[in-house]
């Protein structure tokens, strides 16, 4: 059993919910998080090969993943490799790649500025750049995966829906 179960916000979504590619990104960025570059190295590629992503995306996803260990960036929740849930940090950090891929660098901006400081955010942008330029050109698109804002109802219309 995970350990990170129940820590922080979860996302609506589980990892059977994702694609290959996103299912071998969230578990690399796992791995990363829980042993570092060295650790995660050969367990990260394997994973990215079976997705269809090729080797070349390593070197952004590991500078895009080394943005948080500098001085004054905020770890964003990161579940271990095992969880099936995924918290909304991650959903995030998915999000935004997606975005990149799609044009709206901008976007992916405003999610990582939670964690990151002016010129971390600057690193992290143009990783993200060009590991959607890379994940294109095997023809890997990422879906976007806003979460569903829940929008409270009046309190007379729960009553009267009954």
């Amino acid at each position: 059993m995970c350990g990170t179960m129940e820590e922080g916000r979860p996302s609506p979504w589980t990892v059977m919910d994702l694609t290959t590619a996103e299912r071998a990104l969230l578990t690399g960025v796992r791995q990363w998080f829980r042993a570092g570059t060295a650790g995660a190295m050969a367990s990260m590629r394997i994973g990215l090969n079976v997705a269809g992503v090729p080797n070349t995306a390593l070197l952004p996803l590991f500078a895009l993943l080394g943005t948080f260990a500098v001085a004054g960036a905020r770890k964003p929740e990161i579940r271990c490799p095992a969880c099936s849930r995924i918290s909304a940090d991650e959903a995030a950090l998915l999000d935004s790649l997606a975005a990149v891929q799609s044009g709206d660098a901008e976007v992916a901006a405003q999610l990582f500025d939670r964690w990151l400081p002016p010129v971390a955010l600057c690193m992290a942008v143009d990783a993200m750049g060009e590991l959607g330029n890379i994940l294109d050109g095997a023809r890997i698109f990422l879906p976007r995966r806003r979460a569903a804002r829940l929008v409270p109802l009046p309190a007379g219309a729960a009553l009267a829906a009954e």
